[in-house]
């Protein structure tokens, strides 16, 4: 068995499959009411599900909304997450992320965002000040900041850690299927070289043996 093909990376795609597990978290995303977003290593999004966020698009309309969105993406990518780590991020308007990464074997291939939600801990009067800071209509503000998820602390817990457990068990069935595969293609290439040795041993050596024979090995 040819352990350096085993052994190899397989990508973020290839591990979560997202063309057919795909309508799978979309359910979820939409069952835990809130956006999530799949990164994978280099920090480009390849996957969304969710809705169009009001609140966001009044922030990002304005300018020193638009750059604190920007900078809020950047922590969210940059922020370093441990094997086990769910990290919950609060942006300078109020809003709530969590952000967990996806694993294999010890080795990060991409990560999670949750979000955004609401903060309980913020109450009409702050919500006011921030609407009148990014200079937005504190009614709009403040009806669509309501219209966000609320998750408690121990809600939350519990649905990061769901949701990893979600993400992992996607991980290792493709892994499983991928190495299994990987298996499968390696036997039947050594089984096809062998093959081609023994016609190789038994034919007369001709040119036109030689030709059909090397015929044969392009056709597999």
């Amino acid at each position: 068995m040819n352990e350096l093909e085993l052994d190899r990376r397989f990508s973020l795609n290839e591990l979560l499959d997202l063309g057919s597990s795909g309508e799978v978290i979309r359910a979820l995303a939409e069952i835990v009411r809130t956006n999530l977003r799949v990164f994978d290593g280099q920090g480009q999004e390849v996957f969304f599900a969710g809705e169009v966020i009001n609140l966001c698009e009044l922030i990002k309309a304005t300018e020193a909304g638009d750059r604190l969105c920007q900078g809020v993406r950047e922590k969210l990518l940059a922020q370093q997450l441990t094997e086990s780590s769910a990290v919950q991020i609060q942006s300078a308007c109020g809003l709530k992320y969590t952000v967990f990464p996806i694993r294999y074997q010890f080795e990060s291939l991409g990560r999670v965002v949750l979000g955004p939600y609401q903060d309980q801990g913020i109450d009409n009067a702050k919500l006011e000040q921030l609407a009148t800071k990014f200079r937005i209509d504190p009614q709009k503000f403040i009806q669509n900041y309501h219209q966000l998820p609320e998750f408690s602390p121990e809600y939350l817990k519990k649905l990061a850690r769901f949701i990893s457990k979600f993400f992992d068990a996607f991980v290792f069935i493709n892994a499983k299927r991928l190495v299994t595969t990987v298996m499968h293609l390696e036997q039947i290439m050594q089984s096809r070289d062998r093959i081609f040795k023994e016609m190789e041993k038994e034919a007369k050596g001709t040119p036109e043996d030689k030709k059909e024979i090397e015929k044969l090995k392009n056709m597999f």
